[in-house]
């Protein structure tokens, strides 16, 4: 399905780039419908009741309107009314005219019809309701006469048979001023942002789902399609990473690549907060972010990104603007509702001229506003083509309010903008001066590139007490920044166990690239501290997945027949690229004649045998424990454990035993004479009694039992 969708979205953008799609004729006038931007998928069972699929996005002063709208879960009996109001001149009319309350629009209808639904066939049944427009008397048939450029309301309402109403849509008709007029249209820098926050594995690894990758991809295959549109990109290295993991390929980022029509600016690796990390002396990580981010895209897209311009976000501050200064950046865009005095955005538009920002140090900065309303309002997914409109809606009210020359105004599409929004925002841009809906009429935007944005825009000044004009500084609105936790240290550690894997596969430093993009992007603010904290700790898991391939045996007995020996020791490296390691011996009871710690080249793919030279200090058993690091001895590699026993005797050991012998063998010849000498005298008595010599008495050694004391 996939495949089929990404198919069909080259496809048409293939036609919209040509112009060659013709939607019909306009009724009565002759003139051919804009080309225009389709939806890249169906709409979703969940979709409004009432939603546009296609929309003539700006009418010159003569030509035609379009708009085709779809139908879902309405009765078969259902028709669509219209009516094209007055114009509103401000946001906050626009706002009362989207969502009916009194005072959006200024006066009655100027136009007023209803359109039969036709049914869709396997599709959602829909409408058309198409009229012409011109800028004088008579009125066409069926039409309407606009004598003025403005931005004019027009509601929509499903409705049955006796006029109820089902539902009610708002979209905008915008008309253009005069081909002859001469004052330059608003320019607008387009910034699209690519970033998307990750899902979390079991194990804690971050990755994009299929849902979200092909989302992205979407939406620069989008963007690709309009080459004539002055655009600037902000990729988030940590989210084209997870695309690259998900599938996508190299021609997938095409649409990044700078052209003259594209721009691309440098962004953290992984949105971060910014003032927490500063808070947090997290000033370093900071500065590998951005390095990380820059060097990320440049292996993607094939060039570094500009870090002059920066995009600032909620949790910049003055201190922020230091270190982007520090990094390179020049000049800034920051949201209007960030500045001070502060602004409501929602009625209040965004200011169209330059000024500076100044940092902490007093560093200026030039600056350049955009619009969070008009932001907002873009990331409406509901309806892309009433998103899209609407946004376009604001920055013609932008354009028409002042209409002065050098204007200019940042548009930031948010990375949750849907790829059809995304395509109908650029659809409208590209017929911006009306040609084809029938007549062309001056443009009231401009897309440019932010280089030309702050080159074209007026810079607001201010004359100070040395009567010289200079740049007007503007403060920036700072909240509280937000606590890290014991994230600071968890993040520290980390960085010290990859840097340890670094050292010890310094030729192959993509071996570490699992860690390194876990440890980036576990600072992404949009994840929960929950979830942060388990990506930080899936970076142990993905060093652990490189030491684990260098192995000792476990438990291995050495007997030395002497004093001094050899212990064997086999590392067995099972990556294929070469590791540095620090082995380190310890024993109780062992000396080591060539130290008990060395450095160790690996080999790739075998097993590399160390035989260490030991000496004992006495005989018997004793434990030796070999310990493998990185190189730099930070991060654990293997360990094993060693019984070495030793049947050598001693010096002390061997006196003992000569002195232990000797008096045995003394003790023995003593012994043996003792023995000889009574053995003899034996011998001497047993001769005389064999001679005729009487035996002695032995009795009368011994008194008679019978005798008594007065007998003696």
């Amino acid at each position: 399905m996939s495949r089929v969708r990404s198919v069909l979205i080259g496809l048409l953008v293939v036609i919209t780039a040509l112009g060659a799609l013709v939607l019909g004729s306009s009724p009565g006038s002759g003139q051919v419908a804009e080309p225009t931007f389709q939806p890249a998928a169906p709409a979703a069972p969940d979709a409004p009741p009432l939603k546009v699929r296609l929309l003539t996005s700006f009418v010159g002063p003569v030509g035609a309107f379009r708009v085709e709208v779809e139908l879902h879960g309405l009765p078969s009996d259902t028709t669509v009314s219209y009516s094209l109001q007055q114009p509103v001149f401000d946001r906050t009319m626009l706002e009362r005219s989207i969502t009916a309350t009194p005072g959006g629009a200024a006066g009655t209808s100027l136009l007023r019809g209803t359109a039969a639904v036709t049914d869709g066939g396997s599709g959602p049944s829909f409408a058309v309701i198409e009229f012409p427009v011109a800028d004088r008397w008579p009125v066409p048939e069926g039409g309407v006469v606009l004598n003025g450029p403005g931005v004019y309301p027009m509601v929509l309402t499903a409705q049955g048979p006796s006029g109820d109403s089902r539902a009610r849509l708002v979209t905008q008709l915008i008309r253009l001023p005069d081909p002859d007029t001469t004052t330059p249209p608003l320019a607008i820098g387009l910034i699209l942002e690519q970033h998307a926050t990750p899902s979390i594995a079991l194990d804690g690894s971050p990755y994009l789902d299929t849902p979200t990758s092909d989302r992205l991809l979407d939406t620069l295959r989008i963007i690709a399609g309009f080459p004539g549109i002055a655009l600037t990109t902000r990729p988030s290295a940590s989210t084209l990473v997870g695309a690259e993991a998900a599938g996508a390929t190299a021609d997938s980022f095409a649409a990044l690549r700078p052209s003259p029509s594209r721009q691309v600016v440098a962004a953290p690796y992984a949105p971060i907060a910014l003032d927490a990390w500063q808070t947090s002396g997290l000033t370093e990580e900071i500065g590998e972010q951005f390095d990380a981010g820059r060097s990320t895209l440049n292996r993607l897209i094939g060039i570094q990104p500009d870090p002059s311009i920066a995009v600032l976000d909620p949790t910049i501050n003055a201190d922020g603007l230091d270190l982007l200064h520090a990094d390179g950046a020049t000049s800034v865009i920051v949201p209007s509702d960030r500045l001070l005095p502060a602004i409501d955005p929602a009625t209040t538009a965004a200011p169209t001229r330059g000024f500076d920002l100044r940092g902490a140090r007093g560093q200026r900065l030039r600056a350049l506003a955009s619009d969070p309303a008009i932001t907002a309002a873009l990331a409406d997914g509901t309806d892309p083509w009433t998103a899209a409109q609407r946004a376009l809606a604001e920055l013609s009210l932008i354009a028409t309010a002042n209409r002065i020359p050098a204007q200019g105004l940042a548009v930031i599409v948010p990375p949750d903008a849907s790829p059809d929004t995304v395509g109908a925002l650029l659809a409208g841009l590209t017929y911006r001066d009306g040609t084809s809906a029938g007549g062309a009429g001056a443009p009231l935007l401009s897309p440019v590139l932010l280089d030309d944005l702050f080159a074209i825009t007026d810079v607001t000044t201010t004359y100070g007490d040395d009567g010289v004009a200079a740049p007007t500084v503007r403060n920036l609105r700072s909240d509280p920044p937000s606590s890290l936790g014991d994230y600071p240290d968890s993040l520290r550690t980390a960085k010290r166990s990859i840097t340890g894997l670094l050292s010890m596969i310094p030729e192959s430093p993509g071996l570490a690239s699992g860690a390194v993009h876990r440890s980036l992007t576990s600072g992404d603010r949009f994840l929960t501290d929950e979830a942060r904290g388990a990506v930080l700790a899936s970076t142990g898991f993905a060093v652990v997945a490189v030491t684990d391939e260098i192995v000792m045996t476990p438990e291995q007995i050495v007997t030395l027949t002497s004093r001094s020996g050899k212990v064997p020791l086999n590392i067995e490296n099972r990556l294929q690229v070469p590791a540095r390691v620090h082995v380190s011996l310890r024993s109780a009871k062992l000396d080591f004649p060539d130290g008990a710690e060395f450095d160790q080249v690996l080999a790739p793919g075998t097993t590399t045998r160390i035989d260490a030279r030991v000496t004992t200090r006495a005989s018997g058993a004793f434990p030796l424990e070999v310990i493998v690091t990185s190189a730099d001895t930070v991060t654990p590699v293997t360990r094993a454990r060693f019984t070495v026993r030793s049947t050598a005797v001693s010096g002390i050991g061997l006196i003992i035993s000569i002195g232990a012998g000797l008096f045995l063998l003394l003790w023995w010849l003593r012994h043996y004479r003792t023995a000889r000498r009574a053995s003899q005298l034996m011998e001497s008595e047993r001769s005389s009694g064999s001679d005729g010599s009487s035996p002695p008495d032995v009795a009368g050694y011994a008194p008679s039992t019978e005798q008594t004391m007065g007998e003696q």
